[in-house]
């Protein structure tokens, strides 16, 4: 049995890379999985949203 290691990088993201549902700016995968939604999905990044935001889930949409 052959097994392939991949490596795995959080800072580099794909060619397509995740973007900034908001403002339309290039995010990294790491980025998206602890700021985004549920399904990694950006809406506000540090170019159209605070910090301060970000951290309660302020620039996430309601439902």
């Amino acid at each position: 049995m052959k097994s392939t290691q991949v490596n795995w990088t959080p800072m580099e993201s794909s060619s397509a890379g995740a973007r900034c549902r908001n403002c339309g700016t290039h995010v990294t995968q790491q980025f998206a999985r602890v700021f985004g939604d549920n399904g990694d999905i950006v809406h506000g990044c540090p170019a159209c949203t605070t910090y301060r935001e970000m951290q309660s889930g302020g620039h996430l949409p309601t439902e």
